[in-house]
């Protein structure tokens, strides 16, 4: 089991942002798990630490910063004023959204009751 510092756990999202290929679903080579072994292979290999508790780890990383994300997300739409909207504590939120606030940007909606269909 490893012992996960917040130091140990800084460096641990640092070579994660590294590998995009393991957090970017749009990245080309995202869905060959060879490819995706190696990236998390250098990561363990870096930090000294097995594959399974890397994985362990970013899923709970994953969650906590989702969870933050939303609610600073719901404070905004909230028509929070400046000084209301949620301010994240979380020592690995900024660093986290650095690189994956981009992805969970959905500010496009699609309404498909309303696509008209032309026929000829």
């Amino acid at each position: 089991m490893t012992d996960w510092t917040n130091e140990i756990s800084i460096k641990f999202v640092e070579l994660y942002q590294t590998e995009e290929i393991l957090w970017n679903a749009k990245h080309r080579n995202h869905k060959d798990k060879a490819k995706m072994n190696d990236a998390w292979c250098r990561i363990s290999k870096i930090l000294n630490i097995p594959i399974e508790d890397l994985k362990n780890k970013i899923n709970s990383i994953m969650a906590t910063f989702r969870g933050n994300l939303r609610k600073k997300k719901a404070s905004i739409k909230s028509g929070a004023g400046q000084n209301d909207i949620y301010r994240q504590i979380w020592f690995l939120y900024d660093q986290m959204e650095s690189f994956l606030g981009k992805l969970n940007d959905c500010n496009m909606t699609l309404n498909t009751e309303e696509v008209n269909v032309i026929t000829s």
